[in-house]
């Protein structure tokens, strides 16, 4: 590794830093689980979230971005599925029963499929990330390198910073819903966790087309 290459990923990890603690549709998706007292739903979208990640990182290396960028309808699709989704969630967490409100019952709910599901969604539909790996992402990659190494370590630079900045939010996000002790509040928490995902997928809505 050049003194040059270690530059731009040292480079890369403050940037990327930066990004993962600027609350956005991953923090938002990953509180809203462990707000609703769902430590396995919260580690599900911790992993989707970086599911996500690798698989934008995979496509970035493999050059497909430049494909689906080629391809607006397809990932225009992609985009609104994954909104549907995240909206879906967020209403079914609106309309539970009082007798599902219980915080035992919150891990079944929002277990670690789910949890999985709901982040992977808002990562591989959210236009941002498409933006950041066609756009912000090659300014910090060595042409002169070879470039499959270089994609492997920004991916491994990403993926520790990210966890490590949503096991954090996730920690005091299930931290405070622990203070919940009535079905009144725990009804707050499951709208507060249900608009979360909702303002999630209107946060993605609202970023329109990402052009080249």
């Amino acid at each position: 590794m050049t003194s040059d290459t270690l530059h731009l990923l040292l480079l890369y990890a403050f940037t990327d830093l930066i990004a993962c603690l600027t609350p956005g549709p991953a923090v938002l998706t990953v509180a809203s689980h462990a707000l609703a007292g769902s430590r396995r739903g919260a580690a599900g979208a911790i992993t989707g979230i970086n599911a996500g990640n690798l698989i934008w990182f995979v496509l970035a290396g493999a050059g497909l971005s430049a494909v689906v960028m080629a391809l607006p309808n397809l990932f225009a699709a992609l985009r609104w599925i994954g909104i549907g989704y995240l909206i879906w969630i967020g209403v079914q967490a609106w309309r539970q029963s009082d007798e599902k409100l219980a915080l035992k019952a919150a891990p079944e709910k929002a277990g670690f499929r789910r949890g999985l599901l709901s982040a992977a969604a808002v990562q591989l539909s959210n236009p941002k990330a498409l933006l950041f790996f066609t756009v912000i992402l090659p300014p910090f990659i060595s042409p002169t390198q070879p470039i499959v190494p270089q994609i492997a370590a920004l991916a491994l630079i990403a993926v520790t910073i990210e966890a490590a900045v949503l096991v954090v939010y996730a920690t005091l996000a299930w931290r405070l819903g622990r203070y919940t002790a009535n079905r009144a509040t725990n009804r707050l928490v499951n709208r507060t966790s249900g608009t979360l995902l909702i303002v999630a997928a209107l946060g993605i809505a609202a970023t329109g087309k990402v052009k080249p």
